[in-house]
């Protein structure tokens, strides 16, 4: 694929289809709250392994590559990129708590107080519970719903709009070089 605006949109899908995952893990636990926990965890640990990983590779193809590109044309000061960059730092913050949240709760889940759900929710009420994994995976459903919104609809046809075939070229290179490091 030559088109670095498709390729983020794959991506975005493929997020997406993963962030599902979140969003009914979320519902459940708002539903039955601990007794959810059970179910919910290894969704909720795929997703934070996902963020962690192919969230932030996407979002370093963005910053890295794409957003440059429109710089170039626009400038960064007040620019959508400058409030594409900030949103990024947003989700990757509730990303971290997130993930913060649910290695607290897998400290203290073992099988054996998994089959006492009421010793887990003893437990948890001294630390990370289903409440804070529900609205930490609540506010990273909604953060990632606004932004991909903001891309697909407006900064993605921006771009086609405003970078020459040479740009997009060149941003495709760039953002190979990047799947290529995988650093973070």
């Amino acid at each position: 694929m030559n088109d670095p605006i498709q390729h983020l949109l794959d991506e975005h899908r493929d997020i997406m289809l993963q962030v599902a995952d979140l969003r009914r893990a979320v519902e459940d636990l708002g539903r039955r709250g601990e007794a959810a926990l059970p179910e919910a965890l290894p969704v909720l640990g795929a997703v934070g392994r996902m963020m962690a990983g192919q969230l932030l590779q996407h979002a370093r193809k963005e910053d890295e590559a794409l957003f440059p590109a429109l710089e170039e044309i626009f400038g960064r000061e007040g620019s959508p990129t400058g409030v594409m960059r900030r949103e990024h730092a947003d989700i990757h913050a509730q990303a971290a708590r997130f993930r913060e949240t649910l290695h607290e709760l897998n400290q203290i889940e073992h099988p054996a107080i998994v089959a006492h759900g009421r010793s887990l929710r003893e437990l948890a009420a001294g630390g990370a519970g289903a409440e804070a994994l529900r609205a930490t995976g609540a506010e990273i459903v909604r953060l990632l719903d606004l932004h991909f919104a903001k891309e697909e609809q407006v900064l993605f046809p921006m771009a086609r709009e405003m970078l020459s075939p040479e740009a997009m070229e060149a941003v495709m290179r760039q953002m190979r070089a990047l799947e290529g490091s995988k650093a973070g």
